[in-house]
């Protein structure tokens, strides 16, 4: 599955100078590097999702278990799951169905306030965890072989950098 901003044949520098002729307010170098950076995210993006699949899983669904996994007692609210991953209260609502489905969480109401729900993950979603993440791990340290330790560092910080950019010129 291909993102929509996935970019393939990127435009040559010859073709940004006259795109420049016609829009002299642009600067090529910080084009060039966006649309590069574009892409990349693109490639990467691309490549997550092929992983993820084969697991029958996605980057959303193995979030929430991250979450949960990494919670004592292995268990959070819907709402609290939500808030940590910066989402909707839907979009928790429709991973945890699927999850769910999976048996990877368990929904348990509270005795106490049959309104309560805290959200279990399973012993069957952590041996799910433990077989793809050791393949994740492995496959981003692949992907990062052509960098250097203090080039993975400075890339960390630029793209710090941009991201904070990115928070000023449009905050969420």
């Amino acid at each position: 599955m291909h993102h929509p901003f996935f970019l393939k044949n990127l435009p040559r520098r010859e073709i940004l100078e006259k795109v420049r002729a016609l829009y002299p307010a642009m600067d090529i170098d910080a084009f060039e590097c966006y649309m590069a950076l574009l892409e990349v995210a693109g490639e990467l993006l691309s490549v997550n999702e092929a992983q993820l699949s084969r697991h029958g899983t996605s980057q959303g669904r193995v979030r929430v278990m991250i979450h949960l996994h990494r919670t004592p007692g292995k268990c959070l609210s819907p709402c609290e799951l939500a808030q940590r991953m910066a989402v909707s209260p839907a979009t928790i609502t429709g991973l945890l169905d699927g999850l769910e489905r999976g048996r990877m969480v368990r929904r348990e109401r509270s005795s106490k306030d049959r309104r309560s729900v805290r959200v279990r993950l399973t012993a069957q979603g952590i041996r799910s965890l433990d077989r793809l993440m050791p393949e994740r791990f492995r496959l981003v340290s692949r992907l990062m072989t052509p960098l250097s330790v203090s080039e993975r560092a400075t890339l960390v910080r630029l793209l710090n950098s941009i991201s904070a950019k990115l928070k000023e010129i449009a905050p969420s």
